[in-house]
């Protein structure tokens, strides 16, 4: 340990602390704070929860040392690099939508909390679900897209579809704002200039892809079909299927409800389209990849 560190654990030992007291509690903060902090780093931290901050052990620089925050930065990745099984994810984008808070009864009776929201950085763009507590930051008036947002201590599963998702351990949290964070790792705001500065992916390219999708560009080879169909509540909704493709390989693409009519309308067999916000996932029935409209899909015929 460096003398700053001597100062420390002695003074600890002076409160009347053992050695192995020390050694847990210690060892009990680099846990909660997921191996972000330096053993060093958290043994500050344990004298700051027993009131060591202004004593002759520790001067100026040590306690400067004790309040210096977790650089996060340092530990951050881009979202295309989070894989199935990865664990202490920390991710910095913009909230792309927000899904509604569900509210549900657990098997034991007590009331329970989920939410999710869809994070973006300049490498692509993943599902976020909150549960319980960690879901009540989606009710602030704050927590809109475009928004600047960091996770801390995701998670990486499929959920849903088999789609990647990024769950929060039970020492993690959301933090959202951009306070405290170099403006060089900021991503860009998302308006029609990201999605328009954003790369286009191939057709071919679906193939070796999951989830969320910035922007995809092919031919409309075919529009397979467009029906109403009646809901199990006995209301109505319209699907559409319609095939795009590059050179020689094709992929097909799913619509639902307003949004297939108002693509019906303007799609025509030999059209050139730009799709952006898209998710391409594996159809269980038919084995092969599709594309799937969200609410934030945006098409453009060329």
């Amino acid at each position: 340990m460096s003398a700053s560190s001597d100062d420390v654990y002695n003074a600890l030992i002076s409160s009347g602390l053992s050695e192995e007291e020390i050694k847990d509690k210690v060892s009990k903060k680099v846990r909660e704070l997921q191996g972000y902090m330096t053993t060093q780093g958290a043994l500050f931290l344990v004298a700051k929860d027993f009131g060591i901050e202004d004593t002759p052990e520790m001067g100026p620089d040590v306690h400067a040392e004790m309040e210096q925050e977790i650089d996060y930065d340092d530990f951050t990745i881009e979202i295309s690099e989070v894989v199935k099984g990865l664990s202490n994810i920390v991710l910095l984008g913009r909230i792309v939508e927000v899904f509604r808070l569900h509210p549900f009864t657990r098997k034991d009776g007590t009331p329970g909390l989920v939410g999710s929201f869809l994070l973006t950085d300049k490498s692509g763009t993943i599902k976020v679900v909150l549960w319980g507590d960690d879901a009540k930051i989606m009710e602030s008036l704050f927590f809109q897209p475009n928004e600047l947002i960091r996770v801390i201590g995701g998670y990486a599963k499929e959920g849903r579809d088999n789609l990647l998702e990024v769950h929060l351990s039970r020492q993690g949290k959301v933090i959202l704002g951009s306070e405290g964070i170099d403006s060089k790792n900021l991503p860009s705001e998302i308006n029609d200039k990201t999605l328009n500065s954003s790369p286009t992916i191939s057709v071919k390219d679906l193939y070796n892809k999951e989830g969320f999708i910035k922007k995809v560009e092919g031919v409309i080879a075919k529009i397979d079909e467009f029906k109403e169909i009646n809901k199990k509540d006995g209301g109505k909704t319209f699907l559409l299927k319609f095939i795009i493709n590059d050179d020689s390989t094709a992929i097909s693409v799913i619509v639902w409800g307003m949004q297939a009519v108002d693509c019906i309308k303007g799609i025509n067999e030999g059209n050139l389209i730009e799709l952006s916000n898209v998710v391409v996932k594996l159809n269980s029935y038919s084995n092969q990849k599709e594309l799937t409209f969200t609410k934030n899909t945006i098409f453009k015929l060329f």
